[in-house]
């Protein structure tokens, strides 16, 4: 859809800026470049992050302790008031130590692959021959006596809703009651995407491992078992559940207002990531930006107008939980929020903001600083018909009625490699970018800061979808992989007959085996969706219709 693009020049800046004293606005933009351009730290708070504290799955003890080290870091900069505030806890937790896997026989070979969180590890190294899953009663009649002890191997990528039901329950019961070492799967393509069931029983732990492995490596096994190859595999997978209750925190640091203290401007990113590798660009990158910004409007000695607020939400991740939670127990403050300004979107530099009409005049006002920055990474402000929840934190605060941004990004950084990848390493961040980025965020957040009103709410939000790409969070609901956990009131799940509790299966006609399963029928096809649900041991099928986009 096209959009209306704004590329002010500097020049054409200070004209729009009429309402604020040019005179006065200028210094300390000129104050908060030159200290951000001096010496930067953003790369040192990332490889902290990620590299000395490593991934942080929402309930795992590195995510506590990055949230503390956090915490810590702001007060570093002269925050007096930053501190952790607990939203929240889990049953139970889930640390994942090394994991390790090697084909063995027919040749010596090691293997690339993954296991989602909350899931079994292994006793220890484990090695057993491997068996191909029967498909059928034949195949299953002819493998049978082998399944005791042994790596069972499906066929292919999770294919759509895979054998069929009976048939499925009986391979269930047999590898049960065979004890199987556990599961090997295929991914898609060489991305092992890492997700998870985060609603775990302490008194009913999984106990079987199930192997997302490359595509090619499993091609190799599959091949191998096919020619009638005897193929033995070795795994050693350190996965530990910790028993709970296990608590969640948001991390939050102030710099307060001079002339409005209670009205705030929030500046975040979500501390929580997925543990299949570091949590690099998912939300590290965004972590360091919010820290850094923090350090840069320290050190500059910036005193705002109104309070800007540095947040770091956990349990973003498994459906907004943090920022949500936050929003719920602050109902009083959300009048109070001029903007909440979120970067979750990888280690590409911040290229731009959307406004509609009715803030558009404020959005150029506060961010003319930023035009021009840069001319190599420009800054466009593009009218929008309304602001969009997304598949980030923001969506929290938009909810209430907030004004949230995601801010647009650009670069040559590929995102989609690395989103939940066991490619999301510290490796693949941009120092130059993460940098700008972080000016970027200081200046904006100032700019909205020191505006003589709380940004317009008239015309905000976006009408509920605004197409199938945004995935589970476009609908209105938040989930636990399959499971609707909750619903938005007014949104479009809800309007169509989805509840909390229902588990989607089938999205036009498309059965569902993941998240990954589910954004994809999201994206494909028209506005208009068939979503098959399962309530109460039933099937039920409701249709969605997203609104064509905007003009």
């Amino acid at each position: 859809m096209p959009w209306k693009l704004r590329l002010l020049s500097p020049c054409l800046a200070v004209l729009l800026l009429p309402a604020l004293p040019a005179l006065a606005q200028r210094p300390e933009s000129e104050k908060i470049i030159a200290t951000a351009r001096e010496s930067s730290q953003v790369m040192e708070h990332l490889d902290f992050l990620v590299n000395r504290i490593g991934p942080r799955l929402t309930s795992s003890d590195n995510l506590t302790n990055a949230c503390e080290w956090a915490r810590h870091r702001f007060a570093g900069f002269g925050i007096e008031n930053a501190r952790v505030e607990k939203w929240g806890e889990f049953p139970v937790g889930f640390n994942r130590g090394p994991w390790f896997g090697r084909m063995v026989e027919p040749e010596v070979k090691a293997l690339t692959f993954g296991t989602n969180s909350w899931t079994a590890g292994t006793p220890g190294t484990v090695k057993a021959a491997a068996v191909l899953e029967p498909e059928n009663d034949e195949q299953f009649d002819a493998v049978k006596e082998k399944l005791a002890g042994a790596w069972i191997v499906a066929s292919g990528a999770p294919r759509a809703g895979g054998p069929a039901a009976d048939f499925r329950r009986k391979l269930d019961k047999a590898y049960a009651d065979a004890k199987i070492a556990g599961t090997v799967r295929s991914t898609r393509s060489d991305l092992i995407i890492t997700s998870g069931m985060s609603r775990v029983d302490w008194n009913a732990l999984p106990t079987t491992p199930v192997i997302n492995m490359r595509k090619d490596d499993h091609e190799s096994i599959v091949n191998a078992l096919k020619e009638g190859k005897n193929v033995v595999l070795e795994f050693d997978i350190r996965n530990y559940f910790k028993k709970g209750p296990i608590p969640l925190y948001n991390v939050i640091a102030d710099i307060p207002g001079t002339d409005f203290p209670d009205e705030y401007v929030i500046v975040g990113g979500h501390i929580d990531s997925w543990d299949g590798a570091t949590g690099t660009t998912d939300n590290g990158t965004g972590c360091a930006t919010t820290l850094e910004a923090a350090r840069i409007l320290m050190k500059a000695g910036i005193k705002p107008r109104r309070t800007i607020r540095f947040m770091l939400w956990s349990g973003e991740e498994q459906g907004l939980l943090g920022s949500a939670a936050y929003v719920k127990a602050h109902r009083d403050l959300m009048p109070k929020i001029s903007a909440v300004l979120v970067h979750d979107g990888g280690t590409n530099y911040l290229s731009g903001i959307g406004a509609t009409k009715a803030m558009m005049s404020d959005i150029e006002r506060a961010f003319a600083p930023v035009i021009g920055l840069d001319a190599a990474m420009p800054f466009t402000i593009r009218e929008v018909n309304g602001l969009r929840g997304g598949g980030s934190d923001h969506a929290s605060f938009l909810a209430a009625g907030v004004p949230g941004f995601f801010w647009g990004q650009a670069g040559k950084a590929n995102y989609t490699h690395t989103h939940h990848t066991q490619y999301d390493t510290y490796d693949t961040a941009i120092p130059e970018y993460q940098k700008h980025s972080s000016l970027v965020a200081a200046l904006g957040a100032v700019g909205i800061a020191n505006l003589d009103n709380l940004l317009s709410r008239e015309n905000m939000t976006a009408p509920p979808g605004g197409g199938a790409a945004g995935g589970r969070r476009l609908l209105g609901i938040q989930l636990d992989e399959l499971k609707v956990t909750d619903v938005v009131e007014g949104g479009l799940a809800e309007k169509a007959g989805i509840k909390a509790g229902d588990v989607l299966v089938k999205i036009d006609g498309k059965d569902l085996t993941d998240r990954e399963s589910m954004i994809a029928a999201m994206q494909a096809g028209g506005p208009s969706k068939k979503v098959v649900v399962k309530r109460a041991g039933e099937l039920m099928e409701f249709t969605v219709n997203f609104p064509s986009p905007n003009p």
